[in-house]
């Protein structure tokens, strides 16, 4: 049959023929999973209208990085860590590239790889659907506890014979932090020797059941409505499951009445500048997007991604402040027997665990086979690396890894949010006050100075504890518009508010 045939096909093309051994001469994108969206459906995504330049960097990159116990860069450490190049070579890298505050620090690519080359996402692609779900959010058009089944009516189950009630129950932020509970089994085994079956019997099941049939399924709308049983009730446990992303890019379909292509071009491909042309892959010709995998573009473009999370709250980036502190702080449920922290599609180090809920410097979008864009808030870092290492192989190793490079530089100041508290209107004559907070990254508290111009007058006021007050006392009638500019002290970014304030007649 031509559908058993694609799951054989795709199957083949993602971990058949040596895909997981040794890379060979005649490795190429399209034999192994780094390449196998060349050869499935896709919609095209043309470069940005205007490219974010990536200039060099004065940086060095560190010599070695640490994998196992210790690093040779840390005196008193144990010497077990590999030269960069091993690194790279050893977990099977196609592309790698370095950013520090914008800037091009490094780039390395395999044989055979170039810079437009574009390379698979993997599982990366449920973190930009985890920030374009934060713009929905931003915008009003969804909150987290949105229910999936109010976005989407037609998945809401009416009897027993269609899935569990506790389905109907399920919300956004179930979806994003992968609580919902929904029963998708999600494995990655594939019988390569049919005798295996005659001592694990289970592994067919699980290679029909796991998550390769979602990946290749034509129609991604009825693979949903035939998975709407419960394995536990929503937000009470941990479960990564690809098919909560999957649903969570359907409900943005319904919000904005787009297509997630479209969605992610206009709202992250083109405010990230990207360079190169790149592909979705959809279930069929004209289909829907594979919101769980499957955006394949080129190294220097999944960098630039990675670098709009890291300028969020600024005019450089569509995503919120909120939204990145958001991803950087894990959720109380663990995944994978509570080892991992995970928040917003991201994931945080195992070691990072003893933390609990509390805000990190650093998270990763993370893909099945070795592909990661690593941001790191603290320096302003951010690494992606596209690979074909295997299934689920050394995370946390790779993790530690890419934070030894990243905090390898120095620390970048933080970027700060400015507000002006003033009433909407005030009367001509009379006294008002204006408050005025500054808030750093983590809930941070700058101090620096305050300049807020308004009615053609400059008051300076110093922040303490990020808060100040300014009494104004109106002269004029009319609307009054008000500039509000930090300068900061060491630490941290300018930044810049403005607003209006009515002047009303006295009475």
């Amino acid at each position: 049959m031509a559908h058993r045939s694609l799951v054989a096909l795709a199957l083949a093309l993602t971990l058949g023929g040596g895909a997981l051994g040794p890379a060979t001469a005649d490795d190429s994108p399209t034999t192994l999973p780094s390449g196998v969206g060349a050869v499935l459906p896709r919609t095209p995504i043309p470069a940005a209208r205007h490219t974010t330049p990536l200039p060099r960097s004065s940086q060095n990159m560190p010599r070695r990085v640490p994998w196992g116990t210790g690093t040779l860069d840390v005196p008193g450490t144990s010497p077990d860590s590999l030269g960069l190049t091993q690194f790279l070579t050893r977990t099977r890298t196609r592309a790698f590239v370095v950013l520090h505050r914008g800037t091009l620090v490094h780039e390395w690519y395999a044989d055979g790889i170039d810079r437009d080359t574009k390379l698979a996402s993997w599982s990366v692609a449920k973190s930009m659907v985890a920030l374009l779900a934060g713009q929905a959010v931003a915008d009003g058009r969804l909150r987290l506890d949105t229910k999936l089944v109010d976005v989407i009516p037609e998945l809401r189950v009416t009897s027993p014979l269609e899935g569990d009630a506790a389905y109907n129950r399920v919300t956004v932020r179930d979806l994003l932090d992968m609580t919902s509970g929904i029963e998708s089994p999600e494995g990655y085994t594939l019988v390569d020797d049919p005798s295996a079956l005659l001592e694990h019997p289970s592994l067919l099941i699980t290679s029909f059941t796991g998550t390769y049939p979602l990946f290749v399924t034509p129609d991604v709308w009825s693979f949903a409505q035939t998975h709407r049983t419960m394995l536990f009730e929503p937000g009470t446990k941990g479960e990564y499951i690809s098919h909560n992303s999957q649903l969570l890019g359907m409900v943005l379909e319904a919000t904005y009445g787009e297509d997630l292509e479209t969605l992610f071009r206009t709202r992250l491909w083109e405010p990230a500048g990207a360079q190169y042309p790149a592909t979705w892959n959809v279930d069929r010709p004209g289909g829907t997007a594979k919101g769980f995998c499957c955006l394949n573009a080129a190294g220097r473009d999944f960098a630039r991604l990675g670098q709009l999370v890291l300028d969020a709250g600024t005019p450089r980036s569509p995503v919120s402040r909120a939204w990145k502190e958001r991803l950087l702080r894990p959720r109380a449920i663990r995944l994978y027997g509570g080892e991992w922290p995970y928040s917003t599609n991201f994931w945080h180090s195992p070691a990072d665990a003893p933390r609990g809920t509390s805000r990190l410097d650093d998270a990763s979008a993370l893909g099945i086979f070795g592909q990661y864009i690593y941001v790191n808030d603290r320096t302003d870092t951010v690494i992606a690396k596209l690979s074909d290492y295997g299934i689920e192989q050394d995370e946390a190793l790779t993790l530690r890894a890419m934070r030894h490079i990243a905090t390898s530089f120095p620390g970048a100041p933080q970027t700060v949010s400015v507000k002006v508290q003033a009433p909407r209107s005030v009367r001509r004559g009379h006294q008002a006050i204006l408050r005025v907070t500054a808030l750093g990254e983590g809930r941070t508290r700058p101090r620096g100075l305050v300049r807020l111009t308004i009615g053609g007058k400059t008051t300076r006021v110093r922040l303490v504890r990020g808060r100040a007050r300014i009494l104004w006392t109106p002269r004029h009638l009319g609307e009054h518009r008000y500039v509000a500019r930090y300068r900061p002290q060491s630490g941290f970014k300018q930044a810049t508010t403005t607003g209006h304030i009515v002047v009303r007649r006295s009475q």
